[in-house]
């Protein structure tokens, strides 16, 4: 049985739940968080954190700073996907081992004084940067929030020796603000909201085009099953690739040349979800402050 993307004329899937280089695309809102976070970097201003809901593009953000940041021969980058730790020791030796280095499980006074070491002579030596990503942040414990706290402390006085990025969901801003001290040293905090209508369509148009269709939404999906499928994803876009992937894997199925509204009400309710309505036209061409309001935008906030 033919992979239902072929169906469509399309050279792959577009709409995998991977953070594929090849289709992530950049909107307004996303360059201006990758840009400022690099930024952030070049200066070594220590602390930086992206919350967000889950699906709502952390990690595809991460892996488009990544790509950026090993192009330059100057940055030295260590990445954690899973901080899931028995205890300090295990965390230290990980951090160490995100950056190459081969430490013995020491006591943490010795491994903090090694990891020092490190970033002193990658920093100030070697002229370097040094950023540590973090994904799934929230899963880190708090003798773990402590340790990279203490990390922070690692400086010149022009420069911290080491970044840290921290990437974690909505509840990530809490667990930090409980603790004061931690929460003092974040240089900037960079929220992940919903995508609104404009970037849902340019997404999926996006993906098409890049899998090798020619981006036009209409010669896949009919009206009514592209509104459908975006008013249920609320501008989350993993949830939207997934819609949009059910949806024409239904339509292949039963041998439509696009997906229609059928398609996408069996997807969505498949994926156990129900269905969402889309808005009224009228309610859809209201003012650019109303539809704000009903999609919010990525925020930022700066201290």
């Amino acid at each position: 049985m033919m992979p239902y993307y072929q169906h469509f004329g399309l050279d792959r899937d577009p709409f995998l739940d991977t953070a594929d280089p090849h289709f992530y695309r950049s909107t307004g809102n996303l360059a201006h968080a990758k840009n400022r976070l690099v930024q952030s970097i070049e200066q070594s201003r220590g602390l930086m954190i992206v919350v967000g809901d889950p699906g709502t593009g952390k990690t595809s953000l991460a892996g488009a700073i990544e790509r950026e940041l090993l192009n330059r021969e100057n940055v030295r980058l260590g990445k954690i996907l899973d901080p899931s730790f028995a205890g300090d020791i295990e965390f230290l030796v990980t951090i160490g081992r995100a950056f190459g280095l081969a430490f013995p499980p020491r006591s943490p006074a010795a491994l903090k004084n090694a990891l020092k070491n490190f970033f002193y002579d990658a920093a100030v030596v070697d002229g370097a940067t040094v950023a540590l990503f973090i994904d799934e942040a929230q899963n880190l414990s708090d003798e773990n929030l402590e340790t990279l706290r203490l990390l922070l402390n690692f400086d010149v006085p022009e420069r911290k020796l080491l970044n840290i990025v921290l990437f974690g969901q909505t509840e990530f801003r809490d667990q930090v603000n409980k603790r004061r001290n931690l929460a003092d040293r974040v240089a900037g905090w960079i929220d992940l909201a919903a995508l609104g209508p404009a970037d849902t369509r340019a997404l999926l148009a996006h993906r098409l085009a890049r899998a090798g269709g020619g981006g036009d939404l209409s010669m896949m999906f009919a009206a009514d099953a592209l509104d459908l499928i975006i008013e249920t994803s609320l501008g989350t876009p993993r949830r939207l690739l997934t819609l949009a992937h059910a949806t024409l894997e239904e339509a292949a199925l039963r041998g439509h040349p696009r997906a229609l509204n059928v398609d996408a009400e069996v997807a969505i309710r498949s994926r156990g979800m129900k269905p969402t309505a889309p808005a009224p036209a009228e309610e859809r061409a209201t003012p650019e402050s109303e539809k704000t309001r009903r999609w919010p935008w990525l925020a930022f906030r700066f201290p």
